[in-house]
């Protein structure tokens, strides 16, 4: 008997002696590049999680068109995803609200009389001329896109219900996603520098960067973080009834456990809370344009009810102090140089969101990505956020965007108190986001 207490004992020791927690350990404290607390973050969240869900589920967040035909300019083969956990269901004509699929592109741009002056053939520049390409100039200055518009006009656009296509784990792995993500942080992500020698990116590293460069990467690095969760937050699982979509909490270790990541996991993770207080930071700037967006859908009652959650929601977030000073990026001589650098390398990754063989990948990469972009516009824009000229499409990527940061926040902290209960089972298997060649530490390869 004596044998059993002492073997349990030593299991208990080594249960206790490992860090399950480890990858929260830096989830506390100031969120770097930040002036706000992951403490606050959470208080914020605690309050916006429940309607915020409750809001995307509304029409006019529901239904997205998008062309995901496009080519991918990048390699020449993209191939396709044969699994079935990869394939996307369409909207038919029908399930689509009138008022989105008769007014699908509505923006708060300039009007048709002021773009149809300013198209005129004109050989002889007048001042009135010259008034309206300044005003053409200040427009696009005003207006900023971080992402290649998508073509949501074009006969392969269509329109997705995003509720039946929920962001999961399909199992699209392998070199077709590695060169998805290798692409993106080797090619687009600027690289630390030491001693005039190109580094790897780590935590560390990156400090070796200007603000804006550091920026770029947390962005990048917080939203891969946010697939990532929402891949093992809704992994293919079995019970006695059959196959379900649960929680997989040795998938989550493996991501983003110390032990399998090199020690960057939890960084990964706290970057997710950067990006998510990026685009709150956005949502909440364009708070006087909300107040006068007109969420059309067809339906009075619901596109007036949509706007007043809305509206309640973007003041809530207002309770979360000091999020992200954007005021603080792109200032200085070298200003304009390094804002195209940032805004060439963001529309590089919205375009290799093209390339990506898994459909629901495809549509769900877009869709954040695009949001993202669309954060960076509302905060880099010149002028007052009220006159920023949005499609309808960027401001449903946008909200969804931020949604599944949402949703990330909360499978964390369902993972946390999971491992807080779990028994030790040995060291996770190595993530395949760790360095096998130079800058690839986070080429991960699963979407």
């Amino acid at each position: 008997m004596w044998g059993y207490i002492s073997v349990f004992c030593v299991l208990t020791t080594a249960v206790l002696s490992f860090e399950l927690p480890a990858c929260f350990k830096h989830l506390r404290g100031q969120v770097d590049d930040c002036y706000c607390k992951v403490e606050d973050v959470d208080n914020t969240h605690s309050v916006s999680f429940e309607p915020l869900s409750e809001l995307v589920q509304r029409n006019y967040f529901r239904y997205y068109k998008v062309n995901l035909d496009k080519p991918c300019i990048f390699w020449k083969e993209r191939g396709e995803c044969t699994r079935s956990t990869c394939a996307l269901k369409t909207c038919t004509q029908a399930e689509v609200p009138v008022g989105l699929a008769d007014n699908n592109n509505k923006s708060s741009g300039p009007t048709c009389e002021e773009e149809q002056e300013l198209s005129k053939i004109n050989n002889v520049i007048s001042d009135d001329r010259i008034a309206a390409l300044q005003k053409l100039e200040k427009h696009e200055a005003d207006n900023i896109n971080f992402c290649v518009q998508e073509d949501e006009e074009s006969e392969k656009a269509e329109f997705y219900d995003l509720l039946q296509n929920p962001e999961r784990y399909t199992g699209y792995s392998g070199e077709p996603a590695r060169r998805i993500w290798r692409s993106i942080y080797q090619e687009n992500c600027f690289k630390p520098k030491k001693d005039s020698l190109f580094i790897d990116l780590t935590h560390k590293s990156i400090n070796y960067m200007c603000k804006e460069k550091r920026v770029f990467f947390r962005a990048v690095s917080g939203l891969h973080s946010s697939i990532s969760i929402h891949l093992a937050a809704k992994y293919p699982v079995q019970d006695f009834f059959g196959q379900k979509w649960g929680p997989n909490l040795a998938e989550f270790s493996r991501r983003f456990l110390p032990e399998s990541t090199d020690g960057e996991g939890p960084h990964w993770l706290k970057n997710l809370y950067f990006v998510y207080l990026v685009e709150m930071r956005a949502i909440t700037k364009a708070l006087p344009l909300w107040k006068r967006w007109d969420f059309y859908t067809g339906s009075t009652e619901e596109d007036t009810k949509t706007k007043e959650d809305v509206v309640k929601i973007v003041e809530s977030l207002l309770s979360c102090p000091d999020t992200f000073d954007e005021a603080q990026l792109f200032k200085g001589p070298a200003a304009g140089e390094i804002l195209n650098d940032f805004l060439v390398h963001f529309r590089n990754i919205s375009q290799i969101m093209d390339c990506v063989t898994c459909d629901k990948c495809r549509l769900w990469g877009k869709i954040q990505i695009r949001g993202l972009g669309t954060a960076l516009k509302i905060l880099f824009s010149g002028g007052k956020p009220e006159n920023l000229a949005l499609e309808r499409g960027e401001v449903v990527t946008l909200f969804n965007a931020f949604n599944q940061l949402s949703h990330s926040l909360h499978y964390v902290k369902q993972f946390k108190d999971q491992m807080d209960y779990s028994e030790y089972a040995g060291p996770p298997e190595e993530s395949d986001r760790k360095q096998d060649n130079i800058f690839s530490t986070f080429s991960r390869g699963e979407l």
